[in-house]
Formats: C-alpha cells, structure tokens, sequence
C-alpha cells in the first residue's frame, strides 16, 4: 500500500500543478497538487530544513520501528481488525516517511471541502493511518464484547 501511495504522489507531482485540478466528486473532492514540508495541517513547517527534516523524519522513523517491533511481537495474539489497522498504520507511515527522508516534504493530493468551504488536503498515506486507527478502534470495541462474554 505505500507503494501505490508513492505511485500517486509521483503521478500527481507529474500531471498536476499548484493550480490545476481534478474533480473526483463535485464540491466534495478533487485532486490537487501541494506539498507539506511539515505533519498535520503544515505544523513544524517553518522550522529550518536542518532541523525539521531530521526530526520529523527521525520521529517517524522510530515510530516505524516501534510499531513494527509490537506488531511481530503480539501478531500471534491481535484480533483481525487489529491486524488490518496495524498494517494499515504502518503502510501509511511508510510511505509518508519516504517522502519525509527522501523528498524533505511530503506530497498532498486529496482536497476535501464543500463548494467554497475548504476542510483539509491529504493523501493515501494519511488516510491509510486514519483508517488503521479506526480498525484498531473497533476491535477495542469487539475485544471488549468477547470479555464480558466470558464472564
């Protein structure tokens, strides 16, 4: 999945420019072209490259690790949903990471508004990451039904 992330990034970066678009539901959704040089809504954007570059890609960087260390260590043990999620978030991080360590910015694409009302721009990584969460949220849920089953 962070592959196909990077497929887009790179064909939105080829295609698209700062002002042009692709409508993929009106007033809803299209696709644009913009770059991120910090996290969420552009925080630690105007830090210096030398600084921002090396600490959002190193803390993404453990990140990555971490979870991935978790992940192999309690695989045997997670719950379906909490498989997907985990795989999800972690294909997400990637793939936002490569951009971070390679491209010291990250490519957005996907602007959500509604007619003139401008929400967020994101891209697959991020709502890879948001979906993830929202898997592991659920199988909290089932998790929590399985016990009070059992008692």
């Amino acid at each position: 999945m962070a592959g196909l992330d990077q497929l887009i990034k790179y064909l939105v970066r080829f295609y698209l420019t700062g002002q042009s678009y692709i409508e993929i539901i009106p007033n809803l959704i299209h696709l644009t072209y913009q770059e991120n040089k910090g996290i969420s809504f552009s925080f630690l954007a105007d830090l210096p490259t030398m600084l921002r570059v090396p600490l959002l890609s190193g803390v993404s960087a453990i990140v990555i690790v971490g979870l991935s260390f978790y992940i192999y260590k309690k695989w045997e043990t997670l719950l379906q949903w909490e498989k997907w999620g985990f795989v999800f978030i972690l294909s997400g991080a990637l793939g936002n990471f490569w951009d971070r360590a390679v491209r010291q910015q990250v490519t957005d694409y996907m602007y959500f508004h509604y007619y003139d009302t401008g929400f967020f721009v994101n891209n697959l990584a991020d709502d890879l990451i948001s979906i993830g969460f929202v898997l592991i949220v659920i199988s909290g849920f089932l998790k929590k039904e399985v016990n009070a089953a059992k008692q």
